[in-house]
């Protein structure tokens, strides 16, 4: 008989943290492989796995290869939420004697036998999340998710949604009703927005009327290209990897900085 695989989590998340950044969908099915390889023909107790001097070949079993310090902390973990997401789902069941047994039922068993199709993104990716507009920090979920064009068109929503919010607040009659890629220019020509490098062509009137053109033109591609596209006809849209998407998040924040320095 072939050797089984050991179905490490910590083959897929190393850390708890990383653990928790899952769908609870994925972290209940990596418990169920790891319960798999320890109890192939037999019932487990999740009592006694909890039980730091349960008689395994590894006091932290189920959290073989994460550092030291976090195993204790990820057995109880593992047998709380994600344990009762694989109970909900039917892949496991207590043993009928109701005495704190649990057996693989036939449906987890099916699962078990499924290759599980987990999504790691890139760590220079996320990392540089850090680097985003406040606003946009939080995407990382967007990439462990492998929601790409959803994690755009968030973006360059939330460019609009600011801009929405400036015109709600804007003093101005002439802004009222106003939407879309009108925006950002009636914001420019009420006042609501200014022009944020005043350096620029300071004294040379053509100069600077060019630059405001453009700056207005900038943000309205915001909405008119990048917003619209990807929230209204991303399948038409080619798929692009997550450095891609990360260009676009950063052309989203820029343009959310601009904003911030124009008002």
């Amino acid at each position: 008989m072939p050797e089984r695989s050991p179905s490490l989590i910590s083959a897929v998340a190393p850390t708890l943290s990383e653990l928790k950044k899952l769908p609870m969908h994925e972290q209940g099915i990596l418990l169920l492989k790891r319960l798999a390889f320890h109890f192939p023909s037999e019932s487990f107790s999740p009592f006694n796995l909890s039980c730091q001097g349960y008689n395994m070949p590894d006091p932290g079993s189920l959290a073989t290869g994460f550092p030291g310090n976090e195993i204790a902390e990820t057995v109880l973990y593992l047998l709380d939420a994600p344990l009762r997401s694989i109970q909900r789902e039917g892949y496991v069941a207590e043993r009928l004697s109701r005495d704190g047994f649990f057996n693989i039922t036939p449906e987890g068993w099916a699962e078990v036998n499924r290759d599980i199709n987990v999504f790691l993104p890139n760590r220079d990716v996320i990392g540089a999340l850090r680097l985003l507009h406040p606003d946009l920090r939080g995407f990382e979920h967007y990439l462990r998710e492998n929601k790409l064009k959803e994690a755009v068109a968030a973006a360059f929503s939330i460019l609009e949604n600011r801009l929405n919010q400036i015109r709600d607040a804007s003093p101005s009659s002439a802004n009222k009703g106003v939407i879309g890629v009108a925006l950002p220019h009636k914001l420019y020509d009420t006042g609501d927005l200014k022009f944020p490098y005043l350096k620029l062509a300071q004294g040379n009137q053509s100069g600077r009327a060019s630059f405001e053109r453009h700056f207005k033109g900038l943000l309205t591609s915001g909405i008119g290209w990048f917003r619209n596209a990807f929230d209204h006809e991303p399948y038409n849209l080619p798929d692009f990897d997550e450095a891609e998407t990360l260009e676009h998040l950063f052309v989203a924040s820029y343009m959310l900085h601009l904003i911030d320095r124009s008002v």
